[in-house]
């Protein structure tokens, strides 16, 4: 048989350059000219093998029809992602007004109601306290819990908006932090939570966040939802 020649030639590549490197179309591109470079340059007396080439072209399309399904399966998860986004959105409003709980160490407080913290008791405790900063990172606040507040299980406190001196802070952005002592003396943090009624559902370019007492936590943060307060 003949050497193949001419398949670095331009003109037969002239498509196969629309489509970035690897990608599925320019690879179809790239089959078909070899092949009809190898179609152009057999011996006459010596033509193609007959099953060969039947071969090859079954290949070709057994690549064709599974970039076909990769296509179609990519589509349809798109379309499924969208669906669910989009019936997500249509039943987030009716949550309003009720009461959840989200994973969450920001506090927003309005000055003048008392903000609540939930946080969860993995562990048995014989003490504990919860500490509150300010937006500067400065701890304002430390509250000595009761021994009903350690025990195991799902537990909340109220913070009054005020400092360890007793005054009324400023409203705004501020944390918390739980600390638990242990029989044996080891301290651990709790993982804490934001409690209280859902106020407004925003959708965001980053995604849909839940505003809880005046804090947004996004969606995947909550834990719990209720009709009545916790």
């Amino acid at each position: 048989m003949a050497t193949i020649s001419g398949i670095n030639n331009p003109g037969m590549n002239v498509f196969s350059n629309v489509y970035a490197p690897n990608s599925a179309q320019k690879q179809q591109i790239d089959f078909l000219a070899m092949l009809m470079v190898q179609l152009k340059n057999q011996n006459p007396t010596d033509p193609y093998d007959n099953q060969q080439f039947a071969a090859q072209l079954a290949t070709f399309s057994q690549l064709e029809q599974l970039t076909d399904i990769k296509n179609l399966l990519n589509d349809q998860a798109d379309i499924f992602a969208l669906l669910s986004m989009s019936m997500e959105n249509t039943s987030l409003p009716a949550m309003i007004g009720k009461y959840a709980s989200a994973v969450s160490n920001n506090l927003d407080s309005d000055g003048v109601n008392p903000s609540e913290i939930g946080f969860k008791v993995t562990l048995p405790a014989v003490s504990g306290k919860a500490m509150i900063y300010d937006s500067a990172g400065k701890l304002i606040r430390t509250i000595d819990l009761a021994s009903s507040q350690v025990a195991v299980g799902e537990r909340t406190i109220e913070w009054d908006g005020r400092n360890d001196a007793g005054d009324k802070m400023l409203p705004g952005k501020y944390k918390v932090q739980v600390e638990l002592t242990e029989t044996s003396g080891a301290t651990y943090n709790p993982e804490t939570y934001t409690v209280g009624k859902i106020e407004a559902v925003r959708f965001k370019s980053t995604g849909t966040v839940i505003v809880i007492n005046g804090t947004e936590v996004s969606l995947s943060a909550i834990n719990d939802v209720r009709e009545s307060p916790f």
